[in-house]
């Protein structure tokens, strides 16, 4: 009698361990997370400084606030989006040298919007998906940025813009 009751509880434990296990692999990405990293890729120098970076974030002079919360109940939200309006020119007669001007917005924006999570554990929402690994979520915005020439007549290409953020907590 004993030993099927220490049967019943050992089998009991067991179930409760792998399900509460299997709920915490399943949903990575509930929690906040903090944009650390927006880029384009190519190497900027804000506010005439001779410091170059791929990440904006490293020189900006906007308010970046943003961290997307995400919910057990499918829905993420983000209170305060990192949107600044950047122009981006190749000077003239170079292949690498970026002028770059940013102007940060006014105000706060923000949403809520649902989100779902594939087998892969890739998130997707609002019209993007968006990649786990290792408690940092990257974002990639197909050729979101326009870079023009240096007297601002013509786009001469795109790039993506790649957000990154960083799981907190």
């Amino acid at each position: 009698m004993k030993t099927s009751i220490r049967l019943l509880f050992f089998t009991f434990s067991l179930i409760l361990l792998l399900s509460s296990s299997k709920n915490e692999v399943r949903n990575p990405v509930i929690g906040a997370w903090e944009l650390t990293t927006w880029t384009v890729g190519i190497p900027i120098a804000l506010n005439d400084n001779a410091q170059f970076t791929t990440n904006l974030l490293d020189q900006t002079s906007c308010d970046v606030n943003e961290i997307l919360s995400f919910d057990s109940n499918e829905i993420v939200i983000s209170e305060d989006s990192f949107s600044p309006n950047v122009t981006i020119r190749l000077k003239d007669g170079t292949s690498d040298v970026y002028l770059v001007e940013e102007t940060c917005a006014e105000g706060a924006i923000g949403y809520a919007t649902d989100y779902s999570q594939d087998t892969n554990g890739d998130i997707q929402f609002n019209g993007t998906v968006g990649v786990v690994t290792n408690n940092r979520l990257t974002v990639i915005y197909k050729n979101a940025i326009k870079i023009y020439n240096e007297a601002l007549t013509e786009v001469i290409e795109s790039k993506d813009l790649t957000l990154i953020y960083t799981k907190k907590g």
